[in-house]
């Protein structure tokens, strides 16, 4: 690896202007690369995430190059497609893997690879390039998808469940670095036989120039006639493992409150079955709407408290959801229905609550104690905004994450 503007491409399937955490993630990340001295290219697929549908705008063509934030942005084919069908879900992971390989193939050799997991079937561009071309890659873990695909019966074979797992295992020992978002992961690789020193910690985080406490923000409070409520807000995917039945479920156990009102911003493939949900049972004190990144800063501005939800499962215990810390940037707490780190982390900052995952009563229980303390709720949004500033802002994570694993320009390092 040269001393002199190290070149890296990122490999991932989801990018701007998609809307999801590993987009936002990832745009954050690579200025974050950019400004310390590493040209980045990302290549990356059709936009077409959460609905499996591809943008107007890039319908009709096989490929596609356009810049993002200054940074060069290769794009190519996907069959787009969602949902929990298996059969549709591997056809959208495979297209984009082979038409992704196809492109790194014929493009410019790059320094080093950073591959997001996220689909598992990625791993298979970063091998291939790792052999013909010597591209040492980076392997970025933002979830246990093998163990997801199991506990919530995506994946029933257990032959597959097998291959899949001794697929991750190569490409975990294989990599130069293996990065991941929670502590608990990182423990969880090293049982299965990596090296600690080959992992690294990179987790979610937040802008906090452009996330940070402001004035309630009228047009939107008008945008969804939301003026004199408190707003309990769930900013994100609308999938499966959200769970998000619950939050329904207790917004249906306080309906009778006038003065609160649950905001479902975002997208996925359980948004309509959730709205026809909220529909048939007369729910007007929930309201979907739909935000652009741009304004998550106005969005937060008008939130009481966020949500964050996960189903009971035991893969859930070792998430962080980063969903919370744009929130808690924003000085909003966060009241989170689920175990495991992320919980603990809110209940040991004071900057949220945590409550059982999948008990409407519980996270019901919780709203309404945090609606009627308006101190208690402005003492774990202040927590959450100096926790976020000092350990969660995307600058500090990257500058650290690349002195942990020996990556920083400037200093030469055998790859």
């Amino acid at each position: 690896m040269t001393t002199n503007r190290p070149r890296w491409l990122i490999l991932t399937q989801y990018y701007a202007p998609e809307i999801g955490a590993p987009q936002i993630r990832l745009r954050c990340v690579v200025r974050e690369l950019r400004r310390r001295g590493i040209d980045v290219e990302v290549l990356t697929a059709l936009p077409n995430y959460p609905a499996g549908r591809i943008f107007p705008a890039y319908r009709g063509r096989w490929s596609v190059r356009e810049e993002i934030d200054g940074v060069p942005v290769r794009r190519t084919w996907v069959y787009a497609g969602t949902g929990r069908s298996p059969a549709v879900r591997l056809a959208n992971y495979f297209s984009f893997t082979f038409s992704s390989l196809v492109a790194a193939l014929l493009g410019p050799r790059p320094d080093v690879l950073f591959v997001e997991s996220q689909p598992l079937s990625l791993g298979i561009v970063a091998l291939i390039l790792m052999a013909l071309r010597r591209v040492p890659y980076i392997y970025n873990v933002p979830d246990l998808q093998v163990d997801v695909a199991r506990q919530m019966g995506f994946l029933r074979s257990p032959r597959l469940l097998r291959l899949a797992l001794l697929f991750e295992n190569r490409l975990l020992h294989k990599a130069y670095r293996v990065s991941t978002v929670t502590r608990r992961f990182m423990e969880h690789f090293a049982e299965r036989g990596v090296l600690p020193e080959r992992i690294t910690f990179l987790p979610n985080g937040a802008d906090t120039e452009f996330l940070r406490p402001r004035p309630p923000d009228p047009e939107l409070l008008a945008r969804w006639n939301l003026a004199g409520k408190k707003v309990f807000a769930y900013v994100g995917t609308h999938a499966y493992y959200h769970g998000l039945d619950t939050l329904l479920d207790a917004a249906t156990q306080l309906r009778g409150r006038d003065d609160v009102a649950f905001l479902l911003i975002g997208d996925g493939p359980e948004r309509l079955r959730l709205r026809e949900m909220a529909r048939s049972r007369g729910l007007n004190n929930v309201v979907f709407g739909e935000s652009p990144y741009e304004e998550m800063d106005r969005l937060y501005s008008i939130t009481w408290a966020s949500l964050a939800l996960l189903r009971n499962l035991e893969v859930a215990r070792g998430m962080r959801l980063s969903k919370i810390f744009p929130s808690l940037a924003c000085g909003v707490p966060v009241i989170y229905a689920g175990a495991g780190e992320a919980a603990e982390l809110l209940v040991e900052h004071e900057c949220g609550e945590a409550v059982e995952p999948e008990n409407p009563a519980a996270l019901a229980s919780a709203i309404e104690r945090l609606s009627a303390d308006a101190s208690r709720r402005e003492r774990l949004g202040h927590n959450g905004r100096r926790w976020v500033e000092a350990e969660y802002d995307w600058g500090t994570i990257v500058e650290r994450w690349l002195r942990e694993s020996g990556l920083l320009p400037g200093e030469p390092r055998e790859l």
